[in-house]
């Protein structure tokens, strides 16, 4: 019989699907953002696809007990983006609507981040 390749999944698989879905994150974190809070911490990524960048940003950091600091990092991150928003709703009013679903998403991913920060260290 055939054996099958399988992957191992990885304990961020959740949050790293839903910073690749924009629909549901309401960002798009490019490749610039993810080399840039790499090097912040100090990580040195290889250009890859956004998915392998960010599978390995989560998963380095977890080897280097960094994640404290990269759930920091996106947080800020996240914070500008969602001020971006705000200014650019005021400053474009027929996209307003938009821009604040955008907004709103972006905070639940902001929370959904601080919901992993606060998860159980010995699971």
């Amino acid at each position: 019989m055939k054996e099958h390749y399988k992957e191992e999944r990885s304990k961020f698989t959740a949050l790293e699907n839903h910073f690749l879905n924009t629909y549901f994150s309401g960002l798009f974190l490019s490749h610039g953002d993810l080399l840039m809070i790499a090097n912040e911490l100090g990580i040195s990524l290889s250009m890859n696809s956004r998915e392998i960048l960010i599978k390995e940003l989560f998963n380095i950091c977890d080897q280097k007990s960094l994640l404290p600091k990269l759930m920091s990092a996106l947080t800020y991150l996240i914070d500008g983006r969602i001020e971006e928003y705000h200014r650019l709703s005021l400053s474009y009013p027929h996209s307003h609507s938009a821009l604040v679903r955008l907004a709103q998403k972006a905070n639940g991913t902001k929370n959904l981040i601080a919901r992993e920060s606060r998860s159980n260290p010995y699971e």
